[in-house]
């Protein structure tokens, strides 16, 4: 995975997490690079994150488990563009505390816990281990709706199921 940041202020960053199937060579680094840049400006984004001694670095980002709207539309601009390797992009924001702000605090007011989640450490991979559970089939004929619901120790009753 790349990372790549551009500085917004003195105390956020944003981190451009890139996966791709395979490797980039110089000529699509060269591509991603600009595509990223703020304003298309090269020298916007940066490999280094900032860094300062003695503050704390919060990075919240969105769950890994969906690929955002921004992901696709940057994905399909990358494609356009012949980088057909890039596979997700997903951009976060770094936040740089001073000493004493209440972290937890910030993190709270600072993020939309249904879509986005804190970042402890930089990002490997997007995979969160997350199985899906079973798919399974509910039959529609009325036979088959009602045993459908027995083998679950339910009982069918006027258009719903109900507990026994």
């Amino acid at each position: 995975m790349l990372h790549f940041f551009l500085r917004r202020s003195e105390k956020l960053e944003y981190c451009f997490n890139v996966d791709t199937s395979a490797p980039l060579n110089s000529n699509e680094l060269s591509i991603l690079w600009q595509l990223l840049a703020d304003g298309f400006i090269s020298g916007t984004l940066s490999e280094t994150p900032i860094q300062a001694a003695g503050q704390v670095v919060v990075e919240l980002g969105p769950r890994m488990n969906f690929a955002t709207a921004y992901s696709t539309n940057i994905v399909a601009i990358c494609q356009t563009c012949g980088l057909e390797k890039v596979t997700r992009i997903e951009r976060s924001r770094r936040y740089l505390l001073s000493p004493g702000v209440d972290q937890g605090r910030f993190i709270r007011e600072h993020h939309d816990r249904m879509t986005e989640c804190l970042y402890d450490q930089p990002l490997q991979t997007f995979e969160t281990g997350i199985v899906p559970e079973a798919v399974f089939e509910i039959p529609l004929s009325e036979r088959d709706r009602t045993l459908f619901w027995r083998s679950r120790g339910l009982r069918w009753t006027s258009g719903t199921g109900t507990l026994p």
